[in-house]
């Protein structure tokens, strides 16, 4: 008889440390799930960015307009209705939402796959970039809660690592794809691994909301949110086709000042507003999703020179620029979850505020040994790596911290507002890329690629200088 429930005690406790193993790796599988969010997101932009001039090449030379109209409206969808989307997770699950925005993406991006004309495809891009908005705010503030805080930097550094993979995939199986298979395979590639995704997120995803979230949001709020940061990422995105001082920049501008005042009026008097102004009360919040705004128009400023060098310059073709600016998110993959677990060690601030100047560093190397003859080894590389260090310590940090000092209930709307200044900043780095680094010849083009790099180190510079003063830990 003892022996019998010596054996049952022993079953009972090997069925106890099963299921406490398993309740402790289940948040990590989750953040895995979630992660795909990032992923097909990065894995988009490195894919489209190498097959749009396929695309463009295989519909009627009258209506290529409409094409490049795809991508603008894919990221103007995505940043102008990110707020909305985040609050919404806030109120009706953050889950239900993230599997709604899968399935979004997944059905545009397989529209798009099988597009027969490019209006067709110019609504497709259309509605990935809203479900793409309805995933960015939801995935991390999902499964972040159920990972303990002692931990939470390393899955803030997992996360980023598994963008920064995609981000090396993207560019490279692009080129595979379509040369075998045809620009439409990209999109093909994108819907499986939506599907995929899919399907893991309904078996191993939680439910998460704020209960008290008010139901029904103020419409003046939400409209003139949506207009206010549709115009603001329009203008950017436009600015240097259509000329910075243009009737219809200068129309956008006043469009988007006139409706930010209202939108700001009305978060300030409502009393359920698209965004919760109270969130910047919270210093630390508030300070360092301004550093992230200056550190993503550093690092897309930067990232996005140096194709134009590579190619312009030094006349190397798409395929092997490809490859030589590999090392950059290779070098991300490796350190992003080591700056994680730093993170967790020794707090968020050091790795900000060095992270910042770093990059400095890598820029002045290029000043002063990257000229208009080719070399890599010794002249590109060394400062490429320098500049990528400090963009890993500093990129996915600010959202760590993002995340970790707000209520956890309002972390869909606090995630939210934090990636519209990312994606803000991206979209400026982007335009200041295109807008400095061009010119008449290769050395008046190289000269302006110079001075955006001076743009470039003081753009980091300023955004951990938000932090310089700061309690942030």
């Amino acid at each position: 008889m003892e022996s019998f429930e010596s054996e049952m005690t022993d079953q009972d406790s090997q069925e106890v440390s099963s299921r406490k193993a398993k309740a402790e790796i289940r948040p990590w599988i989750s953040l895995l799930v979630a992660s795909s969010s990032i992923f097909l997101m990065t894995l988009d932009l490195g894919l489209t960015a190498v097959s749009l001039p396929e695309i463009r090449a295989d519909f009627d030379a009258s209506k290529r307009q409409i094409i490049n109209w795809g991508a603008t409206a894919y990221l103007v969808a995505m940043t102008s209705l990110l707020l909305l989307f985040g609050r919404l997770s806030d109120r009706y699950g953050r889950r239900k939402l993230f599997l709604i925005g899968l399935s979004i993406t997944t059905m545009a991006v397989s529209l798009a796959a099988f597009t027969p004309n490019p209006e067709v495809f110019l609504i497709a891009r259309t509605f990935q970039g809203a479900g793409i908005a309805i995933l960015v705010p939801t995935a991390l503030a999902m499964v972040l809660g159920d990972i303990p805080q002692k931990h939470q930097g390393a899955a803030v550094g997992l996360w980023g690592s598994i963008g920064a993979v995609a981000g090396v995939l993207g560019p490279i199986s692009s080129g595979s794809l379509i040369e075998i298979f045809g620009w439409r395979a990209t999109f093909v590639l994108l819907a499986i691994l939506g599907v995929l995704a899919l399907l893991a997120g309904i078996r191993v995803l939680n439910e998460s909301y704020l209960p008290e979230a008010p139901e029904n949001l103020d419409l003046v709020s939400v409209f003139s949110g949506i207009i206010s940061i549709g115009s603001v990422t329009l203008i950017l995105l436009q600015g240097n086709d259509w000329g910075w001082f243009s009737r219809k920049i200068i129309f956008l501008f006043f469009l988007g000042l006139l409706v930010t005042c209202f939108f700001l009026i009305s978060c300030k008097r409502s009393k359920n507003p698209l965004l919760d102004l109270e969130l910047f009360n919270n210093h630390k919040y508030r300070q360092v999703t301004i550093a992230a705004g200056f550190h993503q128009v550093a690092f897309f400023a930067f990232f996005f020179s140096s194709p134009i060098l590579l190619s312009e310059i030094w006349g190397w073709s798409p395929m092997k620029t490809g490859f030589t600016v590999a090392p950059a998110m290779v070098l991300a993959i490796l350190v992003q979850t080591p700056f994680g677990i730093l993170a967790d060690r020794f707090g968020y601030r050091k790795l900000i505020l060095y992270g910042g100047f770093v990059p400095s560093l890598g820029i002045a190397w290029w000043l002063i040994f990257v000229d208009s003859e080719p070399s890599y080894l010794s002249a590109f590389l060394p400062g490429l790596l320098v500049v990528s260090l400090g963009s890993a310590m500093v990129g996915i940090t600010t959202t760590g911290v993002a995340l970790t000092v707000v209520d956890p209930q309002k972390l869909g709307i606090a995630n939210a507002m934090h990636q519209v200044s990312r994606r803000l900043g991206t979209t400026m780095g982007v335009a200041l890329a295109v807008g400095l680094s061009s010119g008449l010849n290769d050395l008046e083009i190289l000269e302006n690629i110079k001075v955006l790099w001076w743009v470039v180190a003081f753009m980091y510079a300023i955004g951990s200088l938000f932090v310089w003063k700061s309690d942030v830990e």
